[in-house]
């Protein structure tokens, strides 16, 4: 029998963002991973505080800010990579009369820090930008797809991490600890995104989901090194691949690929891009968003040893850190969750 403090389900940023807070205290954890690429292995990975559709700040977006980038910083260093990508976003303006509204909204307290009120007209080769364009500072994107795949190495390396799909049905709740399988904890943390729904101990809780289909592109001489965010955001990868997206569709549930979602984008990539560029995946997700569209966290009212972090929606590399944070003081430091995160919230 395995014994540790915390079994944590789900390897994604969610996950990772947890095991981090325990491993600085020097606490067990182990994990079980189904090992398929979920919403964050597909995301963008791009971490802004802005809302650029109508110029206002995220939700906690500089607090979340504030306490994402010296966490993904730190984790580069102790892993040896570079997933942090920094870059500004370029909002392309739809009209002249959006620059009026931009240096409006960077003179706001907050927006201050990430908004240059400067209109800018340079041209840039294979962009549509007629109305120029304003430039969003201190963003850029996290290569989750790396970060998740040298974390995953040091767990295996450490023997702190199963490949499997997770069977509820295995779960055995005593008073002091929770038993799955050979394993024996003091608690289990659940970030599984949507697949949350099919959890029995939380799927109560209204976790709707959102699909997004993307696609991905190569466009050898456009050559950005910068994100681009129009009618959607355009993002460098490298090697002259871009990320392009995303859709936004509350009812399907699948993760199959449309042919009016490859349509869609491709007229919005159109609109964006004059230069040639052929498309080589198209890709589905399901983001797990919330009713309320705020984090589920927190114990369930019965079982008193499983606990939720999930549903972040698209904002999940920049909730993950302060949201763990969080999660770590409830339960360690008895501190309570924010109101608007606590899934108390949905529990008559």
């Amino acid at each position: 029998m395995k014994k540790v403090d915390t079994l944590i389900v789900g390897l994604g940023i969610a996950g990772l963002a947890y095991a981090e807070r325990l491993r600085k205290q020097q606490q067990s954890f182990y994990f079980i991973d189904e090992g398929h690429k979920g919403s964050t292995q597909r995301a963008a990975g791009i971490y802004n505080p802005t809302v650029l559709k109508r110029f206002t700040l995220s939700w906690r977006g500089v607090e979340f800010h504030k306490n994402a980038i010296p966490f993904y910083t730190q984790l580069d260093q102790d892993l040896q990579i570079n997933s942090l990508e920094r870059f500004p976003i370029l909002k392309l303006f739809h009209q002249l009369t959006d620059h009026n509204l931009w240096v409006t909204a960077s003179d706001k307290s907050g927006l201050d820090l990430f908004l240059d009120p400067k209109r800018y007209t340079d041209h840039m080769h294979g962009v549509n930008a007629p109305h120029g364009y304003g430039k969003v500072q201190h963003c850029g994107r996290l290569n989750t797809p790396l970060l998740l795949s040298a974390y995953a190495q040091r767990l295996e390396k450490e023997e702190r991490i199963r490949f499997e799909k997770v069977d509820h049905s295995s779960f055995e709740l005593a008073e002091d600890f929770v038993r799955y399988k050979n394993i024996e904890a003091k608690r289990v943390i659940f970030c599984e995104g949507f697949k949350m729904k099919q959890n029995p101990f939380f799927n109560s809780l209204p976790l709707v989901g959102s699909k997004g289909e993307i696609l991905i592109i190569k466009a050898p001489k456009l050559q950005l090194t910068t994100i681009l965010k129009g009618p959607i955001f355009i993002v460098p990868l490298g090697d002259d691949m871009y990320w392009a997206g995303a859709t936004f569709n509350r009812t399907d549930k699948t993760t199959t690929t449309s042919e009016e979602g490859h349509q869609w984008l491709v007229a919005k990539i159109d609109s964006m891009l004059n230069t040639p560029y052929s498309i080589v995946k198209h890709i589905a997700q399901i983001r797990p968003t919330v009713a309320d569209r705020r984090p589920l966290i927190g114990q369930h009212p019965l079982h008193h040893k499983l606990y939720l972090l999930n549903g972040f929606g698209s904002r999940g590399v920049l909730t993950a850190p302060t949201a763990s944070q969080w999660l770590y003081d409830f339960i360690q430091n008895e501190h309570p969750l924010p109101e608007e995160v606590n899934l108390a919230r949905f529990i008559k």
